[in-house]
C-alpha cells in the first residue's frame, strides 16, 4: 500500500494515478483484495453530520483524493510532503479499461454501463464478466445472489456505481463477504465515460473548477451538492488544516 496522510481523522494515500491502478491490479491478481474508496468534500460534510457514514467510510482500505481541495489541503498540513495529485473514481476506470490486460470484473449499478465499456473495445468488453443494473436494496436474499453471481463469474474487481452512501454500504457488505474482491466505488463514473458525457477541461480539473463545470451541465440536480454539501466539506478541511490535528 502507498504511503498515507492523515487529513480529517483519515488515512489519505499521497500516492498518484498510476501508483493506484497498480495497486488495485496486483491486489486483484493476488487474492488479497480491498475496498479503494475516493473521498470527495461531499463526503466529508456528509461524515460531519451523519457519525454513522464516518465509522463507515473510515473502513476502507484505501482512501485516494477525489479531489483538489483534499490536495491543497495535504499541502498546507504536510509540507513537501502532501499528495501528489488527485484521483478520482473516472480516472481510475478509464486507466484500468486502457490497460493491456484488463483483470476479470462485474459492475454494480451506473446508467447504461456496457455502452461505455464498449467504447473501450475488446479487451474491456471481454473482461466484464456480470453486470447488475437492477435496484440495490442490500437485503440478505440479495447479497447472497450478488456474492454468488460474482463468484460465478469470477470477478477480481467490482465497480459500484450507486452514489454515496449506498455504494459504501455495499462495498462494506462485499468486503466482508468475499474479501478477495477489490472493491471500488464510482459514482456517476459510467456517464461521464460515456457517449453522452464528457470532463471538464484539463485545466479546469487542475485548478479544481471541474464542479462549476458539471454544475453548468446539470444545475437541477447538482446545485444542492456543490452549493450547499460541498462548502460544509470545504469548511471541514480548513479546520484540520487550522488545527493540524
Amino acid at each position: 500500500m502507498t504511503d498515507v496522510c492523515e487529513i480529517c481523522g483519515l488515512k489519505v494515500s499521497r500516492g498518484d494515478l498510476n501508483s493506484h491502478v497498480q495497486t488495485i491490479v496486483d491486489k486483484a491478481a493476488s487474492g488479497e483484495g480491498a475496498w479503494l474508496l475516493t473521498l470527495n468534500t461531499e463526503m466529508l460534510a456528509r461524515g460531519v453530520r451523519d457519525p454513522d457514514y464516518w465509522s463507515l467510510i473510515k473502513k476502507a482500505d484505501i482512501i485516494t483524493a477525489d479531489g483538489m481541495p483534499l490536495v491543497w489541503a495535504s499541502g498546507f498540513k504536510f509540507p513537501g510532503a502532501g499528495i501528489t495529485e488527485r484521483t478520482t473514481g473516472v480516472d481510475i476506470v478509464d486507466a484500468m479499461f486502457r490497460l493491456e490486460n484488463v483483470p476479470r470484473f462485474a459492475v454494480i449499478g451506473g446508467v447504461s454501463p456496457l455502452v461505455t465499456i464498449q467504447q473501450y473495445g475488446a479487451r474491456a468488453t471481454d473482461a466484464c464478466g456480470f453486470i447488475f443494473d437492477g435496484k440495490v436494496d442490500l437485503s440478505e436474499t440479495q447479497l447472497e445472489s450478488l456474492c454468488s453471481e460474482l463468484g460465478r463469474h469470477g470477478a477480481r474487481v467490482v465497480y459500484i456505481a450507486l452514489g454515496v452512501p449506498k455504494q459504501d454500504r455495499l462495498a462494506v457488505e462485499l468486503r466482508r463477504r468475499m474479501p478477495h474482491l477489490v472493491l471500488l466505488g464510482i459514482g456517476g463514473t459510467f456517464e461521464i465515460l460515456g457517449p453522452q458525457g464528457s470532463r471538464a477541461p484539463r485545466w479546469m480539473q487542475k485548478s479544481g473548477l471541474e464542479w462549476l463545470y458539471r454544475l453548468s451541465r446539470e444545475p437541477g440536480r447538482l446545485w444542492r451538492r456543490y452549493l450547499v454539501n460541498y462548502p460544509r466539506g470545504i469548511w471541514f478541511l480548513v479546520k484540520d488544516v487550522a488545527t493540524g490535528r
